[in-house]
């Protein structure tokens, strides 16, 4: 009875700003994510949600940056200015996507 014509409108990820396919992506912090960039931005390990952590410092700069925190790691717990040399070494001290507010 429905159809759709041209499928579920694709979002852009919120690391790398690319667009996001639906069997490809994870939620987390109400942000769209590729599997394949939800990593620690410091180490690099994959994450896992509840065992990372968000740097809200850099949020409204940059956008979402996740740390790995626990047992997988301790990366969210090192000082901002380190963890920021670290995205500017790396490339990720940039918005890749259009800001956007989580509040509506």
């Amino acid at each position: 009875m429905f159809a759709w014509s041209q499928g579920p409108e694709l979002v852009e990820c919120a690391i790398c700003g690319e667009k996001v396919d639906i069997f490809d992506k994870i939620t987390v912090d109400r942000e769209t994510i590729h599997k394949k960039c939800f990593t620690c931005c410091y180490c690099g390990k994959g994450l896992q949600q509840g065992a990372c952590a968000m740097a809200l410092a850099f949020f409204n700069r940059i956008g979402p940056r996740f740390y790995c925190s626990g047992k997988a790691g301790s990366c969210a717990m090192l000082p901002n200015d380190q963890k920021e040399a670290k995205l500017k070494e790396k490339g990720l001290a940039t918005r890749k996507t259009t800001a956007k507010s989580n509040f509506k």
